[in-house]
């Protein structure tokens, strides 16, 4: 059981980590949805979205990536309606 509760420990600062660069990823994500608000570009870019899932090898983190893009659309398409 010790070794579970050192493995979770571990877990629980790179969840932290993920976290904190999360939330720097939104602020990004939202700038980028403020600079196509203003040129009139639209949100869903599939090339960059399968650039992003191309350099990634296994499906674990595809599947994670997927989300995140998914959100990362959501927020943007969101501060659209907020602003028009």
């Amino acid at each position: 059981m010790d070794k579970i509760h050192i493995l979770r420990a571990q877990i629980d600062k790179i969840d932290e980590k993920i976290n904190k660069l999360l939330e720097k990823r939104k602020e990004k994500s939202l700038k980028i949805g403020q600079i196509k608000i203003k040129t009139n570009v639209k949100i869903t870019d599939k090339t960059r979205e399968k650039a992003i899932l191309d350099k990634l090898v296994d499906s674990y983190s595809k599947n994670i990536f997927k989300k995140i893009i998914s959100e990362s659309k959501k927020l943007q398409k969101s501060h659209q309606k907020k602003l028009t």
